[in-house]
Protein backbone atom coordinates (compact mmCIF):
# COMPACT_ATOMS: atom_id res chain seq x y z
CA UNK A 1 0.00 0.00 0.00
CA UNK A 2 1.34 3.49 -0.84
CA UNK A 3 2.71 5.73 1.35
CA UNK A 4 -0.47 7.82 2.48
CA UNK A 5 1.04 11.03 3.95
CA UNK A 6 3.95 11.21 0.54
CA UNK A 7 4.00 14.76 -0.11
CA UNK A 8 1.96 15.12 -2.81
CA UNK A 9 -0.77 14.37 -0.92
CA UNK A 10 -2.26 17.24 1.19
CA UNK A 11 -5.99 17.56 3.38
CA UNK A 12 -8.68 18.24 1.33
CA UNK A 13 -10.70 21.48 2.98
CA UNK A 14 -14.01 19.40 3.37
CA UNK A 15 -13.39 16.02 2.04
CA UNK A 16 -14.15 12.86 4.25
CA UNK A 17 -13.64 9.15 4.13
CA UNK A 18 -16.84 7.45 5.46
CA UNK A 19 -16.39 3.64 5.64
CA UNK A 20 -20.13 2.60 6.56
CA UNK A 21 -22.30 0.13 4.81
CA UNK A 22 -23.25 1.33 1.20
CA UNK A 23 -27.20 0.42 1.67
CA UNK A 24 -27.13 2.76 4.74
CA UNK A 25 -27.38 6.07 3.47
CA UNK A 26 -28.99 9.02 5.88
CA UNK A 27 -25.94 9.57 7.67
CA UNK A 28 -23.90 10.02 4.88
CA UNK A 29 -26.99 12.10 2.63
CA UNK A 30 -27.10 14.44 6.06
CA UNK A 31 -23.33 14.77 5.84
CA UNK A 32 -23.24 15.73 2.10
CA UNK A 33 -26.16 18.50 2.65
CA UNK A 34 -23.84 19.85 5.40
CA UNK A 35 -21.61 21.18 2.81
CA UNK A 36 -19.55 18.15 3.23
CA UNK A 37 -17.58 16.10 0.19
CA UNK A 38 -17.94 12.60 0.35
CA UNK A 39 -15.91 9.40 -0.29
CA UNK A 40 -17.72 6.61 0.44
CA UNK A 41 -16.63 2.61 1.22
CA UNK A 42 -18.66 -0.16 2.24
CA UNK A 43 -15.39 -2.60 2.63
CA UNK A 44 -11.77 -3.38 3.62
CA UNK A 45 -10.62 -2.99 0.11
CA UNK A 46 -12.48 0.33 -1.02
CA UNK A 47 -11.34 1.94 2.31
CA UNK A 48 -7.96 1.44 1.35
CA UNK A 49 -8.35 2.21 -2.14
CA UNK A 50 -10.22 4.95 -0.89
CA UNK A 51 -6.95 6.41 0.73
CA UNK A 52 -4.44 4.94 -1.39
CA UNK A 53 -5.82 6.63 -4.76
CA UNK A 54 -6.85 10.21 -3.28
CA UNK A 55 -4.37 13.13 -4.84
CA UNK A 56 -5.49 14.30 -1.40
CA UNK A 57 -5.79 12.70 1.91
CA UNK A 58 -9.57 13.67 3.51
CA UNK A 59 -9.59 15.85 6.61
CA UNK A 60 -11.49 13.17 8.57
CA UNK A 61 -12.21 9.78 8.20
CA UNK A 62 -15.64 8.62 9.89
CA UNK A 63 -15.81 4.54 10.35
CA UNK A 64 -18.78 2.20 11.36
CA UNK A 65 -17.33 -0.54 13.28
CA UNK A 66 -20.30 -3.03 11.99
CA UNK A 67 -19.01 -3.47 8.17
CA UNK A 68 -21.00 -5.90 6.72
CA UNK A 69 -19.22 -9.92 6.64
CA UNK A 70 -15.98 -8.20 8.39
CA UNK A 71 -15.69 -9.63 12.58
CA UNK A 72 -14.94 -7.01 15.32
CA UNK A 73 -10.77 -8.14 14.99
CA UNK A 74 -10.48 -7.42 11.16
CA UNK A 75 -12.74 -3.70 11.83
CA UNK A 76 -10.09 -3.17 14.33
CA UNK A 77 -7.45 -4.02 11.91
CA UNK A 78 -8.65 -1.86 9.39
CA UNK A 79 -9.34 0.70 12.08
CA UNK A 80 -5.41 0.73 12.58
CA UNK A 81 -4.15 0.95 9.31
CA UNK A 82 -6.92 4.07 8.60
CA UNK A 83 -5.47 6.03 11.92
CA UNK A 84 -1.47 5.44 10.83
CA UNK A 85 -2.72 7.61 7.52
CA UNK A 86 -2.57 10.35 10.69
CA UNK A 87 -6.08 11.07 9.07
CA UNK A 88 -7.98 11.73 12.51
CA UNK A 89 -11.04 8.81 12.63
CA UNK A 90 -14.22 8.51 14.43
CA UNK A 91 -15.99 5.51 15.19
CA UNK A 92 -19.56 4.24 15.53
CA UNK A 93 -20.66 1.29 17.11
CA UNK A 94 -23.65 0.30 18.78
CA UNK A 95 -22.10 -1.79 21.88
CA UNK A 96 -18.98 -0.48 23.62
CA UNK A 97 -17.68 -1.92 26.91
CA UNK A 98 -14.90 -1.14 28.63
CA UNK A 99 -12.29 -3.84 26.69
CA UNK A 100 -13.59 -2.80 23.27
CA UNK A 101 -13.29 1.25 23.91
CA UNK A 102 -9.67 0.85 25.04
CA UNK A 103 -9.29 -1.40 21.94
CA UNK A 104 -10.28 0.91 19.45
CA UNK A 105 -8.06 3.87 21.21
CA UNK A 106 -5.31 2.12 21.15
CA UNK A 107 -6.11 1.10 17.73
CA UNK A 108 -5.83 5.20 16.91
CA UNK A 109 -9.56 6.10 17.36
CA UNK A 110 -9.74 9.51 17.80
CA UNK A 111 -13.12 9.73 19.07
CA UNK A 112 -15.50 6.97 19.56
CA UNK A 113 -19.21 7.45 19.59
CA UNK A 114 -21.83 5.21 20.39
CA UNK A 115 -25.04 4.44 18.11
CA UNK A 116 -27.68 6.06 17.75
CA UNK A 117 -25.94 9.44 17.45
CA UNK A 118 -26.96 12.62 17.92
CA UNK A 119 -26.48 14.04 14.17
CA UNK A 120 -26.38 17.89 15.65
CA UNK A 121 -23.41 16.75 18.52
CA UNK A 122 -21.73 14.43 15.00
CA UNK A 123 -21.72 17.78 12.97
CA UNK A 124 -19.97 19.47 16.06
CA UNK A 125 -17.84 17.40 16.58
CA UNK A 126 -16.45 16.78 12.89
CA UNK A 127 -16.10 20.62 12.92
CA UNK A 128 -13.69 20.79 16.03
CA UNK A 129 -11.81 18.50 14.48
CA UNK A 130 -11.42 19.73 11.07
CA UNK A 131 -11.46 23.38 12.05
CA UNK A 132 -9.75 23.01 15.76
CA UNK A 133 -9.48 26.21 17.63
CA UNK A 134 -6.70 27.46 19.87
CA UNK A 135 -8.08 27.71 22.90
CA UNK A 136 -6.64 28.07 26.46
CA UNK A 137 -6.60 25.08 27.95
CA UNK A 138 -9.16 23.32 30.25
CA UNK A 139 -8.67 23.23 34.06
CA UNK A 140 -8.21 19.83 35.40
CA UNK A 141 -6.99 18.63 39.02
CA UNK A 142 -3.72 19.88 39.73
CA UNK A 143 -2.51 16.97 42.10
CA UNK A 144 -3.83 13.60 43.09
CA UNK A 145 -7.64 13.54 45.46
CA UNK A 146 -6.83 14.95 48.80
CA UNK A 147 -9.26 13.10 51.14
CA UNK A 148 -10.00 11.30 54.39
CA UNK A 149 -11.86 8.59 55.99
CA UNK A 150 -13.47 10.17 59.76
CA UNK A 151 -15.03 8.62 62.08
CA UNK A 152 -18.11 10.38 63.04
CA UNK A 153 -18.86 10.02 66.73
CA UNK A 154 -15.46 11.43 67.47
CA UNK A 155 -13.85 12.75 64.75
CA UNK A 156 -11.00 10.19 64.36
CA UNK A 157 -9.05 10.08 60.78
CA UNK A 158 -8.87 6.67 60.12
CA UNK A 159 -7.00 7.31 56.68
CA UNK A 160 -6.21 10.30 54.82
CA UNK A 161 -3.90 10.30 51.28
CA UNK A 162 -0.58 12.29 51.61
CA UNK A 163 -1.74 15.32 50.00
CA UNK A 164 -5.17 15.51 52.62
CA UNK A 165 -2.69 15.33 55.48
CA UNK A 166 -0.42 18.26 53.98
CA UNK A 167 -3.62 20.65 54.01
CA UNK A 168 -4.43 19.49 57.43
CA UNK A 169 -0.94 20.21 58.60
CA UNK A 170 -1.05 23.49 56.86
CA UNK A 171 -4.29 25.08 57.86
CA UNK A 172 -4.63 23.58 61.68
CA UNK A 173 -1.74 23.85 64.67
CA UNK A 174 -1.02 20.89 66.43
CA UNK A 175 -2.47 18.90 68.15
CA UNK A 176 -5.28 18.07 66.03
CA UNK A 177 -3.38 17.16 62.50
CA UNK A 178 -0.88 15.43 65.01
CA UNK A 179 -3.27 13.13 66.52
CA UNK A 180 -5.19 12.72 63.15
CA UNK A 181 -8.07 14.34 64.56
CA UNK A 182 -10.54 16.31 63.49
CA UNK A 183 -10.27 20.25 64.89
CA UNK A 184 -13.12 21.00 66.57
CA UNK A 185 -14.79 23.66 64.01
CA UNK A 186 -14.59 21.16 61.51
CA UNK A 187 -16.07 18.37 63.38
CA UNK A 188 -18.99 20.30 64.43
CA UNK A 189 -19.62 21.18 60.88
CA UNK A 190 -19.58 17.05 60.38
CA UNK A 191 -22.00 16.33 63.21
CA UNK A 192 -24.41 18.89 61.21
CA UNK A 193 -23.86 17.99 57.88
CA UNK A 194 -24.63 14.16 58.65
CA UNK A 195 -27.73 15.27 60.72
CA UNK A 196 -28.58 17.15 57.44
CA UNK A 197 -27.89 14.49 55.18
CA UNK A 198 -29.65 11.87 56.70
CA UNK A 199 -32.89 14.73 56.70
CA UNK A 200 -32.76 15.16 52.94
CA UNK A 201 -31.17 18.26 52.88
CA UNK A 202 -29.04 19.62 50.39
CA UNK A 203 -25.06 19.07 50.48
CA UNK A 204 -23.37 22.21 52.21
CA UNK A 205 -19.88 22.55 52.64
CA UNK A 206 -17.04 23.98 54.43
CA UNK A 207 -14.52 26.78 54.20
CA UNK A 208 -11.81 27.70 56.48
CA UNK A 209 -9.53 30.51 56.31
CA UNK A 210 -6.16 29.72 56.42
CA UNK A 211 -3.77 30.95 59.70
CA UNK A 212 -2.78 34.05 60.65
CA UNK A 213 0.02 34.92 58.92
CA UNK A 214 -0.03 32.33 56.08
CA UNK A 215 -1.06 33.36 52.36
CA UNK A 216 -2.29 30.50 51.31
CA UNK A 217 -5.95 29.81 49.71
CA UNK A 218 -8.94 29.15 51.56
CA UNK A 219 -9.71 25.38 52.34
CA UNK A 220 -13.04 23.74 51.62
CA UNK A 221 -14.26 20.51 52.71
CA UNK A 222 -17.25 18.49 51.20
CA UNK A 223 -18.71 15.48 52.61
CA UNK A 224 -19.01 12.90 49.75
CA UNK A 225 -21.13 9.85 49.31
CA UNK A 226 -18.93 6.58 49.68
CA UNK A 227 -19.11 2.86 50.35
CA UNK A 228 -19.40 1.60 54.17
CA UNK A 229 -17.67 -1.86 52.83
CA UNK A 230 -14.72 0.67 51.75
CA UNK A 231 -14.79 3.32 54.16
CA UNK A 232 -15.59 1.62 57.00
CA UNK A 233 -19.18 1.64 58.93
CA UNK A 234 -19.73 5.02 61.02
CA UNK A 235 -17.28 6.93 58.45
CA UNK A 236 -17.40 9.69 56.41
CA UNK A 237 -15.77 10.60 53.44
CA UNK A 238 -13.79 13.90 53.11
CA UNK A 239 -12.69 15.42 49.99
CA UNK A 240 -10.47 18.94 50.91
CA UNK A 241 -9.72 21.58 48.20
CA UNK A 242 -8.17 25.06 47.84
CA UNK A 243 -9.81 27.99 47.02
CA UNK A 244 -9.21 27.69 42.95
CA UNK A 245 -10.00 23.84 42.72
CA UNK A 246 -12.97 24.10 44.81
CA UNK A 247 -14.27 27.34 42.62
CA UNK A 248 -14.37 24.95 39.62
CA UNK A 249 -16.20 22.32 41.39
CA UNK A 250 -18.77 24.26 42.21
CA UNK A 251 -18.96 26.07 38.52
CA UNK A 252 -19.23 22.63 37.07
CA UNK A 253 -21.93 21.65 39.41
CA UNK A 254 -23.44 24.69 38.61
CA UNK A 255 -22.76 24.86 34.63
CA UNK A 256 -24.11 21.04 34.14
CA UNK A 257 -26.68 21.10 37.20
CA UNK A 258 -25.37 18.51 38.84
CA UNK A 259 -25.62 17.77 42.12
CA UNK A 260 -22.51 18.58 43.85
CA UNK A 261 -20.73 15.13 44.20
CA UNK A 262 -21.27 14.13 40.79
CA UNK A 263 -19.77 17.62 39.97
CA UNK A 264 -17.09 16.09 42.37
CA UNK A 265 -16.48 12.75 40.55
CA UNK A 266 -16.49 14.38 37.28
CA UNK A 267 -14.04 16.60 38.21
CA UNK A 268 -11.36 14.37 38.70
CA UNK A 269 -12.00 12.43 35.98
CA UNK A 270 -11.03 14.74 33.82
CA UNK A 271 -8.46 13.87 30.77
CA UNK A 272 -7.35 10.57 31.53
CA UNK A 273 -9.68 7.12 32.78
CA UNK A 274 -10.25 7.65 36.74
CA UNK A 275 -7.23 5.94 38.08
CA UNK A 276 -8.54 2.63 40.14
CA UNK A 277 -6.28 4.18 43.20
CA UNK A 278 -8.41 7.40 43.16
CA UNK A 279 -11.61 5.25 43.09
CA UNK A 280 -10.65 4.37 46.68
CA UNK A 281 -9.33 7.81 47.52
CA UNK A 282 -13.18 9.13 46.56
CA UNK A 283 -14.27 6.16 48.65
CA UNK A 284 -15.77 3.99 46.16
CA UNK A 285 -15.31 0.40 45.03
CA UNK A 286 -14.72 -0.08 41.49
CA UNK A 287 -18.38 -1.32 41.01
CA UNK A 288 -19.77 1.69 43.00
CA UNK A 289 -17.82 3.91 40.33
CA UNK A 290 -18.79 2.45 37.77
CA UNK A 291 -22.45 2.62 38.80
CA UNK A 292 -22.09 6.35 40.34
CA UNK A 293 -20.70 7.28 36.51
CA UNK A 294 -23.94 5.38 34.60
CA UNK A 295 -26.43 7.67 36.57
CA UNK A 296 -24.57 10.38 36.04
CA UNK A 297 -24.27 9.88 32.34
CA UNK A 298 -28.17 9.89 32.67
CA UNK A 299 -28.33 12.88 34.77
CA UNK A 300 -26.39 15.00 31.30
CA UNK A 301 -28.00 12.77 28.69
CA UNK A 302 -24.52 11.54 27.42
CA UNK A 303 -23.92 7.88 26.68
CA UNK A 304 -20.39 7.20 28.15
CA UNK A 305 -18.22 8.68 30.33
CA UNK A 306 -15.76 9.66 27.79
CA UNK A 307 -19.03 11.92 26.63
CA UNK A 308 -19.32 12.83 30.17
CA UNK A 309 -15.83 14.02 30.57
CA UNK A 310 -16.11 16.21 27.15
CA UNK A 311 -19.34 18.09 28.59
CA UNK A 312 -17.04 18.65 31.90
CA UNK A 313 -14.04 19.69 29.74
CA UNK A 314 -16.59 22.23 27.46
CA UNK A 315 -18.22 23.92 30.50
CA UNK A 316 -14.69 25.15 32.42
CA UNK A 317 -13.28 26.28 29.03
CA UNK A 318 -12.33 29.71 29.94
CA UNK A 319 -15.20 32.02 27.93
CA UNK A 320 -14.26 34.48 25.45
Amino acid sequence: MPDLMSEEKSPAAQRLLIVQALSVQPLAEVLEESGYELTRAGDVPSAQAALADLTALPRLILMDMELPDLAWPACVSLLRELAASGVPVITLSRRQDAQRGAALRDAGATDCLLKPVRLSELLALIERRIHPVNRAPVAEPQRPVASMTVRERDGHCSWQTPQARLLMSQYFPAPWADHARLPPEVLAWLHREALRRRAGAAPSGLTVAPRAGQLRQRLSFNLMPADPEVIGAGHWLLVLHEGDEAALVSRLAKSLDLPLSDAELLYWTLGQPLPRQQVHELGLSEQAYDGRMRTLCERLGVQDAAQAVARARHALMPQG
